[in-house]
């Protein structure tokens, strides 16, 4: 049973709720991502990456007691999922250290993009990546920007993109074997085992040195992970894959109103006009019509996206 045929006979109440869920959870990851940014300079990329991925699995394990599901074969799986999903906070945060929140976040949604565009057979998805690249082109020249673009933090935000369309790859393949929420749980204690020492604890040291930026840490492991994910647990259980997918293109426009409000990083009109376009670009492949395929896995079985 999919997750479209359970949503239909649940009532509006449940779906507004569950949509509310998705929304906050939204919220969570780009306040999340602005906190993150503001500690940059005491930690660095690597301490904050460090910071998230061991304090969220520290977390998000016991609460979802996912170690009932650890063995051999599983690890295979989730193994290189946690992988990505690491090396794209990493290349996210250095990113920001040089470009824009509402910048990075757009142009990390070119994985998702790209790999929805090699997944379908549909002469309007081409389309709709002509609006994302036009989008794109508003985003970064220079002749729009409130600033001048800083192509380092270009690089690493494609970076980041590229490791958040292997993560969905990865996923798919974890999908179905194991259930979404121990599927992220598993994932992020296989990416902390890896952090722990090279970035984790020279994190932790230097935390304790600024109690206050330790803390700060540990609200962006709550907000870009662990209070994120579990909303979206129980949102999925309520709402399609349809539902979640549009939603899910709002992103950057969080990522906009996160970084002017908390960042005060204003983008140019013509920016903004460039990132609602890679948003229309986004919800449009997601709703164009498409031939049936093959019967997914479970909507709520499927790994989500972090941020």
């Amino acid at each position: 049973m999919t997750a479209s045929s359970t949503t239909a006979g649940h009532p509006l109440r449940t779906r507004l709720l569950a949509l509310c869920q998705l929304l906050v959870s939204m919220v969570c990851i780009q306040f999340g991502s602005s906190i993150a940014k503001a500690i940059l300079p005491v930690f660095g990329a690597f301490g904050v990456m460090g910071l998230r991925i061991c304090l969220a699995a520290l977390i998000l394990v016991p609460l979802f007691r996912s170690w009932r599901f650890l063995s051999a074969h599983v690890l295979r799986l989730v193994l290189p999922y946690g992988l990505a999903m690491t090396g794209m906070n990493l290349s996210f945060y250095l990113a920001l250290q040089h470009i824009p929140l509402s910048t990075t976040v757009t142009l990390e949604f070119i994985g998702p993009l790209v790999v929805a565009f090699l997944g379908s057979r549909r002469l309007s998805d081409i389309g709709w990546i002509l609006l994302t690249i036009l989008g794109l082109a508003l985003v970064l020249n220079p002749a729009t920007a409130t600033n001048k673009t800083d192509f380092v933090g270009v690089g690493f935000a494609l970076m980041a993109a590229l490791c958040w369309g292997l993560y969905i790859l990865f996923g798919q393949r974890v999908a179905g074997k194991v259930p979404g929420a121990h599927a992220c749980a598993l994932g992020m204690a296989c990416g902390g085992a890896v952090v722990f020492l090279p970035c984790f604890v020279p994190a932790l040291v230097t935390g304790f040195s600024a109690p206050a930026m330790l803390g700060m840490g540990i609200l962006v492991a709550l907000c870009s992970s662990a209070l994120p994910y579990s909303l979206e647990m129980l949102a999925m259980q309520n709402l399609s894959t349809r539902d979640i997918g549009i939603l899910s293109s709002l992103e950057p426009v969080c990522a906009t109103i996160a970084g002017a409000v908390i960042l005060h990083e204003t983008p140019s009109p013509l920016q903004l006009c460039g990132i609602l376009c890679v948003v229309v670009a986004s919800a449009g492949i997601i709703l164009t019509p498409s031939k049936p395929k093959q019967k997914a896995a479970p909507a709520w079985d499927m790994p989500e996206l972090p941020n």
